[in-house]
């Protein structure tokens, strides 16, 4: 097993999931300790799905189902280790193939729980806002699709009048959301939340719109990508990255070109079209960027013909946000063994770290599906050693960066266990 010498830290609480078709419905007491928690607070226990984001303030906050009670719980892990506290905050739900959680950490240092599933025999996208000691005044809310946070408000998209899309806000903490943006009928909207200010695109049949809110004040309506200058090249997707208060846009042509254009307040930069190509079969995976450098990470199709494993390697490439310069790097090998993703990344002293799970082809019956997590820092004029965290687990989550490290959470199983019962929760940090 090769370590990376900066793993900070190994965060130990409980939790459970099941590799098998649903999660254990049994018994969630915890296994006899030779001793009592250091906190005095007996760790959470959990069912997939998990989600959890780390905190300014250095707590990491994780959700889960509890199958037995039906309720959503989120717990509090300290930077020590230690359960803070682990209290339900959505209760009346069911376990389904489909349903997702997400954890957004507010600038009180609380955290907005967001459900997506079965509650109350109805399918529901609900949240509810939890303070820093995890007590909440209010009562789950409903919230619309895609819901994102900035550092002080939650954003989503609602139905309107008319045919209508609307995004509404809702300050943490605040009982009433108000309507932010409106789109017309005839766009496919999305929402993209920065850390001050929220976006609302609008695809449209040549053309997407962009509309930001921050402080209140909406921005004019702009065209920030036009089918026709490119020249029929079709557009094959777009992703989306913020800086502070700017928003990047990487489009990628049915031809496997790349163009990249930034919006910030009213201002709208030229496209800067990269030499570098995807192939037809290159599938990106994320699009991010720091003060000075933008990444696009994707996996290549490395099978030789006739293959159809899928065996696929992870490249990158690399821009200056305001320069001219690009470069292209390789990640990770292909690799018969392993299934990649997802993936995430985070800015970090030093570049983006981009950061994947793996599992392996050739796990039994009992093993864990994932064999831990792989990750490489990129920056604009190098690419940081290749790390990897070996750490068997039924799933692991993206738990967010702060300035120096990023996070993620894994539903980990103990010596002997077989993913049909609770297992233990572990934060990385990483690099």
């Amino acid at each position: 097993m090769r370590r990376p010498a900066a793993l900070l830290v190994t965060i130990i609480a409980i939790g459970c999931q099941s590799n098998k078709t649903q999660p254990s419905q049994g018994d969630t007491a915890p296994p006899a300790a030779s001793s009592p928690p250091r906190s005095g607070v007996a760790p959470a226990r959990f069912s997939s799905p998990i989600a959890a984001a780390h905190s300014a303030s250095g707590v990491t906050f994780v959700a889960g189902l509890v199958v037995p009670r039906g309720v959503i719980a989120l717990t509090a892990l300290g930077p020590d280790g230690t359960t803070r506290w682990t209290h339900d905050v959505i209760t009346g739900v069911v376990w389904s193939a489909n349903a997702t959680l997400n954890v957004v950490p507010t600038k009180t240092a609380g955290a907005v729980v967001i459900w997506r599933g079965s509650r109350g025999g109805q399918d529901v996208t609900v949240a509810r806002t939890v303070v820093a000691d995890g007590t909440s005044a209010q009562e789950p809310f409903v919230v619309g699709s895609a819901a994102c946070g900035t550092d002080h408000e939650l954003a989503w998209i609602d139905h309107g009048a008319a045919g209508t899309w609307v995004v509404k806000t809702l300050p943490f903490g605040g009982s009433t959301p108000a309507v932010a943006l409106t789109l017309s009928e005839d766009r496919d909207p999305a929402v993209f939340c920065g850390g001050a200010r929220v976006f609302a695109l609008g695809d449209g049949e040549d053309d997407v719109t962009l509309t930001s809110w921050a402080a209140g004040v909406a921005s004019r309506s702009q065209r920030v990508v036009v089918d026709r200058e490119f020249h029929g090249d079709d557009e094959r997707g777009h992703e989306l990255y913020s800086v502070g208060d700017a928003l990047g846009i990487v489009r990628v042509g049915a031809s496997g070109t790349i163009a990249s254009r930034e919006v910030s307040g009213e201002h709208l930069t030229p496209w800067r079209r990269l030499s570098r190509k995807l192939q037809e079969a290159d599938d990106v995976t994320l699009v991010d960027a720091d003060a000075h450098t933008a990444v696009l990470a994707f996996t290549h199709d490395a099978s030789g013909a006739g293959d159809v494993t899928g065996v696929s390697s992870v490249e990158a490439v690399a821009w200056d946000r305001t320069g001219t310069h690009e470069a292209s790097y390789s990640l990770a090998p292909a690799d018969g063994t392993r299934v990649r993703g997802p993936f995430w990344s985070g800015a970090v002293k030093g570049g983006i770290a981009v950061a994947w799970v793996e599992r392996s082809v050739r796990t039994g019956a009992r093993d864990a599906p994932i064999v831990g997590i792989t990750y490489r820092v990129v920056a604009m004029d190098s690419l940081g050693e290749s790390h990897s965290i070996d750490r068997p687990a039924d799933e692991v989550v993206d738990a967010g960066c702060d300035d120096v490290h990023c996070y993620a959470v894994a539903l980990a199983r103990a010596a002997g266990e077989d993913g049909g019962q609770p297992e233990v929760t572990e934060v990385l940090a990483y690099p």
